[in-house]
């Protein structure tokens, strides 16, 4: 009886013996993979992966902070005056024309063409209007004429997309093929021979384009023998180079395609197609609701009274009106401007310098003021820690 026990007992020890085996065998090869994936996820041993590149943190001190303070007032206000004065050497005239009245020739009255086109809001016509201005002082040099618009949201994110920057570069397949950003002035019905209408792309297609700024100006000068001597204006070289060479270009053919809703004519019959310039010029969107754009410049005429510029004196503008404003309380202007080294007529720039550079001056002494009365010399906060005989000695803030 007892050998029998002994044997079931050596029987069973050894069948539990290779499940041991086997358990121990797949605890160790658990850790084996777990220190592989150690080994896989953990960083090369480099400077810049293990963080040990060299580094540097400026130290802010009186020493240092207080002279960059001063050093940039002493720099920035100067520069400022300078930029002022510059741009108050500009010489401006700004002209306002909203309210241009004109002679009604059938009744002898004489009404504002803004009243002309609230009476007749979609015909399409043109008010042909003057106004008389002064200029106190002559303009000499590059004289340059600029229309004027506010409260004129060219900003806008669906008038911004309104295009199709394709068709203006003349890809032939995007005159008809007219990209959807264009909507709703992507496509217009146009009359057919059968009395019914199609709808025909539109070229140049979008908001922008369709809003196109139209009116036109002429500039009288009246000399001392009353006599009107016509100022000449250029309308070349008024668009920036890189938008005339790079993004616009004429198609071998606008056929196939019609003008935009507010246009009295095809783009075929505009001087220059894509590539005129005031078209060009009105396509790069404003960012503020008030802005200006190059319309003309004037002509230096050897040998008359504009070899130097425009002469003080009396001028007439008279204007082909027929950009409507008043339905979005917006005003038109023209403005007549000479230049500098530094650009148009721009006094922020100036300013922006002289208050930049004056509250740097003026931090600067308040800082100083706080270190003269409350700053510490260097090793004046040395201090001797002693919690025990043996304690280290903590060196000079």
């Amino acid at each position: 009886m007892a050998e029998l026990r002994e044997r079931q007992t050596a029987s069973a020890k050894s069948a539990a013996e290779p499940e041991n085996s086997n358990s121990t065998a797949k605890v160790n090869g658990h850790e084996e993979e777990k220190e592989e994936k150690k080994k896989t996820n953990k960083p090369a041993n480099t400077a810049f992966k293990q963080q040990r590149l060299p580094a540097w943190q400026p130290i802010l001190t009186a020493g240092t902070v207080l002279p960059a303070f001063f050093i940039i007032g002493i720099i920035f206000v100067p520069l400022g005056a300078l930029f002022l004065v510059t741009s108050n050497n500009v010489q401006e005239k700004e002209v306002d024309y909203t309210s241009c009245t004109f002679e009604n020739t059938t009744t002898n009255e004489t009404t504002t063409c803004k009243d002309l086109f609230d009476s007749q809001p979609n015909m399409g016509i043109t008010c042909r209007c003057a106004v008389r201005f002064e200029l106190d002082t002559a303009m000499e040099g590059e004289v340059y004429m600029l229309y004027k618009l506010t409260n004129y949201y060219q900003n806008h994110r669906r008038y911004v997309n309104s295009r199709d920057d394709l068709q203006l570069l003349g890809v032939e397949a995007s005159q008809t093929d007219v990209s959807t950003d264009c909507k709703p002035y992507e496509r217009r019905d146009v009359e057919n021979a059968n009395n019914g209408t199609d709808p025909i792309p539109v070229a140049p297609c979008g908001a922008i384009a369709n809003s196109l700024f139209n009116d036109t100006f002429n500039i009288t000068y009246l000399d001392d023998g009353n006599m009107f001597e016509p100022v000449l204006l250029n309308g070349s070289g008024i668009a920036w180079d890189s938008d005339r060479t790079t993004k616009f270009s004429n198609p071998p053919s606008f056929d196939g395609t019609t003008h935009p809703p507010n246009w009295q004519t095809s783009i075929q019959n505009v001087s220059g197609g894509y590539q005129n310039e005031d078209f060009i010029v009105w396509m790069r969107t404003a960012a503020l609701p008030t802005f200006r754009k190059l319309h003309r410049k004037v002509v230096i005429q050897q040998g008359t009274v504009f070899d130097k510029g425009l002469p003080k004196g009396n001028y007439t503008l008279s204007i082909d009106y027929s950009y409507p404003v008043h339905m979005f309380d917006g005003t038109k202007s023209i403005v007549l401007t000479t230049t500098s080294w530094l650009g148009g007529k721009n006094s922020f720039l100036g300013i922006a310098y002289i208050v930049t550079g004056s509250l740097c001056i003026l931090f600067g002494a308040f800082f100083l003021l706080i270190h003269i009365k409350h700053g510490h010399r260097p090793g004046q906060f040395a201090v001797e820690v002693s919690s025990d005989n043996n304690a280290p000695t903590v060196g000079a803030i």
